[in-house]
Parts: structure tokens; sequence; C-alpha cells
């Protein structure tokens, strides 16, 4: 997979690129953009690694904002404007590109996502002390199921037990993620395309998540995938790739 260095503010930013589609991925905690290969060979676009994940420099990180900065200097650089299509966290950094770089802004496809992210206090004090268990738990409850998927879920454990201090940073921007009240005032009004997709078995964002998004954007695509969990571009990729490629043809 090509990789491409995007230079912002001093900051290096990796961008896995497939083809020239307008659409951005951006992962969710602890990950990076190879997330997303399978996403890029079948439907072509930007997968960004966000800062101090992948290959992209670290850089001050506080909260879901600064990523959402990154992203859109990133996309302004790439294509102008795109289709963000946003995991977990990265669902809702998506949300805050829309809210505070509505120009970058075509679409948006949001995953496994909520506007509220708690983290359950359990799994953040146990990545503080650095505790493989709460790795393996977290893993683990990120996939709807293990059988079939056993050789995956140990590369993820693996992976966060080395970046797990950029784990613990990503859930802790997550857990103080919160629109939820914003879109029940009519605070938050989303009006460009946009699909909700969520895994049926989804342990980390439920289905509640994703129907509340549906019920403040009227005009949302809900696909819920079966026999998923949260891990859901990993678990069912072809339906994944078949939800996006349905919704990014009537609006590219």
């Amino acid at each position: 997979m090509k990789t491409e260095f995007v230079d912002v503010h001093g900051v290096k930013i990796a961008v896995r690129m497939g083809k020239s589609v307008p659409l951005v991925y951006i992962h969710g905690s602890g990950c990076d953009g190879s997330l997303w290969d399978s996403q890029l060979e079948r439907i072509g676009g930007y997968a960004i690694d966000l800062p101090g994940h992948g290959l992209s420099d670290e850089a001050q990180i506080e909260s879901v904002y600064d990523y959402a900065f990154y992203v859109a200097k990133v996309t302004e650089n790439l294509v102008g404007k795109a289709i963000f299509l946003g995991h977990s966290l990265g669902g809702a950094i998506a949300q805050s590109l829309y809210l505070d770089f509505r120009k970058a802004v075509k679409g948006l496809i949001l995953v496994g996502t909520g506007a509220r992210l708690r983290v359950l206090p359990a799994i953040l004090s146990g990545l503080k002390n650095k505790s493989e268990e709460t790795v393996n738990m977290f893993v683990e409850m990120s996939f709807g199921r293990i059988e079939g998927f056993e050789n995956m879920i140990e590369e993820t454990k693996r992976q966060f037990i080395e970046r797990i201090e950029v784990l613990l940073r990503d859930l802790t921007i997550c857990d103080k993620f919160d629109l939820l009240d914003n879109y029940k005032k009519g605070e938050i009004s989303v009006d460009v395309p946009t699909l909700i997709i969520v895994g049926e078995n989804d342990k980390l964002t439920p289905i509640k998540y994703a129907q509340f998004f549906k019920s403040v954007i009227p005009q949302a695509q809900l696909v819920v995938i079966k026999d998923a969990g949260h891990m859901v571009m990993l678990e069912k990729p072809i339906e994944f790739n078949k939800a996006v490629l349905d919704f990014i043809s009537k609006y590219d």
C-alpha cells in the first residue's frame, strides 16, 4: 500500500493511498490507517494515521478537536472536500469535522460510534497500570465473536500492548467526548448525506447509539451488519464495503 506524508504545521501525517476517491478514513483508538486496507483495496480513498499513530509524528493532542484539526488540514491538501468515514473515536472526530471544519465535509459515514463515548472506568484504570489483562478484555469486547478471528484478535492485542499509552490517551479523549445533549436540544443539525453503520453485536458502541443518530439525523441511512461486533470492517468486510460503496455511489 502506497504511503505519502502531508506536513501540517511541521507535523508529518502519514496517509495510506487507494485510488482517487474523495473518501477519508479515520481509525479508532490505538489503531492506525492499516485498519482500512480492505477498504482501500476495494473502494479507494485515503486512510490517515492520526498524530502519534502508525507512521505519523507525535503532536500535542488533548481532545477530539485536536485530531480533527490535523485531519481537516490533510484533507484540504489532498482533496479539498471529502466524505469522512470514522470508526469509534474516528466517528467522534468526523462529528467534530462537521462542526468545526464544515467546508471540508461532503458527507459522513459514522461507524461503531456515538454522540457520547463513555469508557468503562475499569478499562481506563487498568490501562493506567499498563495491564495486559485489561488490553485483552478490551480487545475481546471489540469483536462480536472470537471463533474464526483468533489470529486477528491476538495480533490486535499485541499491537495494543505495544501502544498502551496511545490507547489510554485515545480512550481518555473518548470518555470526555459528549455531544448528546447538543443533539437532543437541536443545537446540532446534520445536513450532509450521512450513513450510519453498526455491528449488531457491538458491545462498545451498541445499536442504540446508532439508532439515536438515526433519530436526530432523519435523512441518514442506517445499516446494521449481522454477526459483527465493534470491529465490523474487519469482521464483515464484504458487507461493510458494499454498504459504503452503495452510499458513496450516490454522492461521489
